[in-house]
Order: C-alpha cells, then structure tokens, then sequence
C-alpha cells in the first residue's frame, strides 16, 4: 500500500508538472501569436495619407501639357495697325486763302470732297468718316470719286504717278512716308494730321515732303 500511494503521489505530481509546462508554453505561444499580430493591426489602423507626394510631378505635368496645348490666336485675328504716325507737333490751322481754292473746285472733286471733311476727328488705324488716319482720309475721298487707293500712305506713294508739277487734288506725301494728305494749291494741303487736331488745313513745309503723287 505504501508503494502504491508514493508512486500515486509521483504520477500525480508529474501529471501536475506536465499540466503546467503545457500551461506555460501555451500562453506563451499565445503571446507570440498576440504579438505578430497586434502590429499588423496597429498599421492597419493608421490613416492613409491623402496623396502620395510622388503624384505631385504628375499634376504638375499635366498642368504644364495643358498650357502648351493651348488652342493658338484666330487666324483672322486683328493685324497691326499701318505703321504711319500723327505729326509730333501741333500745326496752326491755315484756312485762310483755301475758301477760295475750294470754291474753284468742283463740289464732287477731289478738293471739295476733302474740304468737306475739314475738322473731322483722328483715330491711328481708322478709315471711316472722322475716325480716320492720313491715309485712311485719302483713301475715302478718292474712293468718292470712284478711284481705288491701297490702304497705306506708303502704298499710296508707290501706286501714284510722281509729279513735279502738283495739282489741287494730287497727293502730297510727307515724313518718308508715314504721312500723306491732299494738295490744295498755293502751298497747302489738307490732312488727318493727329489725334488732338484731327483733319485740318496746313502748310506743305511743315513736314518734310518727300513727293507728289497724282492719280489723273
């Protein structure tokens, strides 16, 4: 019976042993299971960042490509305005003497045509009826009377006939070209002369005249 009971108490004791060793090393290895996978939880959990910054460049790109492929100027946008100046000095008016010279013209001629326009307004690049530069302003009183002027004073002065002999009507071209009136006779002329004169009478020596052209 002694035996019995020792070995009883043994076995009992081992089993005890065994069943804490199994005990342990399960909780241990709970714990490392615990702990492989907390972290993975934890980075899970973190908020994505809104946008990787490598995505910059891309956008940038794209903004880039954009304004490079932005659609061209019309084809029939607007072109520069001829290149002719206004005089850089104001002129004295001279009607003076030119009632007459206009009063000897026909009223459809040339000169009477152009005296009728006497004090209309100036505006660089215009052809129409007080908005009008110097070429702008011959160019619509020869078309009244049916003949056909290029747009330009310099185009002007290359499609007339050069004259030494000018008549009242003829073309009196001035400043190598950037400016160009009407000839009235008796050393004058009439022109859209600039902005804060518009068109006047003046003296032909008050520009360098450089030609008279005529279109008889």
């Amino acid at each position: 019976m002694t035996f019995f009971s020792s070995s009883s108490a043994r076995h009992r004791a081992s089993a005890s042993s065994r069943l804490v060793r199994g005990t342990v090393l399960t909780a241990a290895a709970g714990a490392a299971v615990l702990g492989s996978v907390a972290p993975a939880q934890a980075y899970a959990e973190i908020p994505v960042a809104p946008e990787s910054s490598s995505t910059a460049p891309a956008a940038a790109t794209a903004s880039l490509t954009a304004a490079s492929t932005a659609a061209p100027a019309p084809l029939d946008a607007p072109t520069a305005a001829p290149a002719e100046e206004p005089a850089g000095t104001d002129l004295a008016p001279q009607s003076e003497g030119v009632v007459e010279i206009a009063s000897t013209a026909s009223s459809g001629g040339i000169v009477g045509t152009a005296m009728q326009q006497e004090g209309s307004g100036y505006v660089y690049g215009g052809t129409e009826p007080g908005a009008w530069d110097c070429s702008g302003f011959t160019q619509w009183v020869y078309e009244q009377q049916g003949i056909d002027l290029p747009r330009t004073s310099q185009q002007q002065w290359a499609a007339g006939t050069p004259t030494s002999d000018p008549q009242p009507g003829d073309l009196v071209v001035q400043n190598g070209g950037a400016h160009i009136g009407i000839y009235l006779g008796g050393g004058k002329m009439i022109s859209a002369l600039n902005p804060s004169q518009g068109t006047v009478v003046h003296s032909v020596d008050a520009m360098p005249v450089d030609a008279y052209v005529s279109f008889r």
